[in-house]
């Protein structure tokens, strides 16, 4: 069995230095609670940048672990691909959105996240 450790991206809620959760009544699942949404021209605007194509959607590369969940985006921790690492840190430094990290059950820094992930991202 293999574990995802995700990345939550967004504008969330917080009860002093923690992000709020709240229990989702259609699956049961606890979703982060979302302050406002990301601005959706802002990731279509880096999506573009990154991927160099003139998409009009939210149409993420097939090989990257990365979607929209009501208001804000989830993507893979340990991803590989340096695309999707930048469009992470450009959309993080564009819109000043946080990062939780679901695992840790913590916000991180975009700084720290780059720390760790550049170091085994693909070439």
């Amino acid at each position: 069995m293999s574990f995802f450790h995700y990345l939550f991206l967004g504008h969330f809620e917080h009860d002093g230095e923690r992000t709020c959760f709240k229990k989702n009544p259609a699956d049961s699942t606890y979703r982060p609670v979302v302050r406002r949404p990301l601005d959706a021209e802002a990731i279509l605007a880096v999506l573009r940048e990154v991927t160099g194509t003139k998409i009009n959607d939210f149409a993420f590369p097939a090989d990257w672990r990365i979607w929209m969940d009501d208001g804000y985006l989830v993507c893979d921790k340990y991803t590989r691909s340096r695309k999707e690492i930048d469009f992470v840190a450009r959309l993080v430094e564009r819109t000043s959105c946080d990062i939780h990290d679901v695992a840790a059950h913590c916000d991180i820094t975009l700084h720290d996240w780059l720390a760790v992930t550049r170091s085994y991202a693909q070439p």
